[in-house]
């Protein structure tokens, strides 16, 4: 059985800020408190951060499936989670001067019955990746790398 997962936060940074704090996988590292490094394992088939990139940001590896800047970005997981069919699409929404992000998450559950825990635990960090990025994205300083060239 599929379980859905959606989040929303305001930021006051426009959408194609926020767009590059999701697309760039280094800047993960900056706003989403990972233990580890986040990094692009691999390029995507148009630009570097699109479509096809595959993203380490532990303990997941995550594919790019959708990169329409600055509105839509989506990305399954590949390996690191007890889930399968995960997939989320983070959109953009322009809201007078602020944007809405809105983080949308299906998944099934690799282990029958750990469903509903699962989803407490990525419903919870879905809305701090969410507050994260709509923060961090507000006062980004020089040293993010998204301040760096693709």
């Amino acid at each position: 059985m599929p379980y859905e997962i959606e989040t929303t936060a305001t930021s006051s940074a426009s959408a194609e800020v926020i767009f590059k704090h999701l697309a760039v996988a280094e800047a993960w590292g900056e706003w989403g408190n990972f233990p580890t490094r986040a990094r692009r394992e691999r390029a995507g088939d148009e630009t570097p951060n699109g479509v096809g990139a595959i993203r380490k940001i532990p303990p997941a590896r995550e594919e790019v499936v959708a990169y329409d800047p600055p509105r839509h970005y989506a990305y399954v997981i590949l390996t690191g989670m007890p889930v399968r069919e995960y997939r989320s699409d983070v959109t953009l929404e322009p809201q007078g001067l602020n944007t809405v992000i809105r983080w949308k998450a299906r998944f099934e559950p690799v282990i029958p019955g750990s469903g509903p825990v699962i989803r407490l635990f990525l419903s919870r960090m879905l809305a701090s990746f969410a507050r994260r990025v709509a923060r961090h994205s507000e006062r980004c300083e020089p040293g993010c790398p998204t301040r760096l060239p693709d």
